[in-house]
């Protein structure tokens, strides 16, 4: 099994290699797959990552769609000194600015609390089919989804699915991965 450090940076480079038009492309589909789970559709306050850098899922039309369906979005704010997440509703787009590690936040916090969320997306490296998922390596999502009980769900293009993510004891497995070819059921 390779480790995370080799991982990650194979992962980023596959990323990489892929135009804006595909990510664009490949996106859609995702977010398409994802409007069928059921889990996901009848989510009223949606908690999601703002894709930001690198090729990442992108989340923005996801995050329009949502608004303009009247559901409430939420999104994370990350806290570099104690490493852990906040969580803000999100009003618009135009909100955001770059915040720590230059991922888009909004400008000012709406505080939501866990307990009101009904679904978590989460962006990823690598997963597999078991839901264990490679992220960026700082542990946010870990320590947030940790006593999350509600389902969590991985965006990722079918070539971010591997047969095996290395795992660590704090390391939270995800309920679904959805792919721009399907939809994995990880676990209840």
């Amino acid at each position: 099994m390779k480790n995370k450090i080799r991982l990650r940076e194979e992962l980023k480079g596959k990323r990489l290699e892929i135009s804006k038009n595909e990510v664009q492309k490949r996106s859609k589909l995702i977010v398409e797959e994802l409007l069928s789970l059921p889990d996901f559709f009848r989510a009223d306050i949606v908690h999601t990552y703002i894709s930001t850098k690198n090729n990442e899922v992108d989340t923005h039309d996801l995050i329009r769609l949502l608004l303009k369906q009247k559901k409430r979005v939420v999104v994370p704010i990350a806290d570099k000194a104690t490493k852990t997440m906040r969580h803000s509703e999100l009003f618009s787009l135009s909100e955001l600015v770059g915040g720590a590690y230059g991922i888009l936040e909004p400008r000012m916090c709406r505080p939501v609390p866990v307990s009101d969320l009904q679904v978590v997306i989460v962006p990823a490296l690598a997963v597999d089919r078991k839901g264990h998922r490679l992220g960026f390596g700082a542990g946010f999502y870990d320590r947030f989804l940790h006593d999350v009980k509600l389902p969590t769900i991985a965006l990722a293009y079918d070539f971010q699915v591997i047969d095996e993510v290395p795992q660590e004891p704090t390391d939270v497995p995800v309920s679904y991965v959805v792919t721009d070819r399907e939809i994995i059921r990880c676990r209840n």
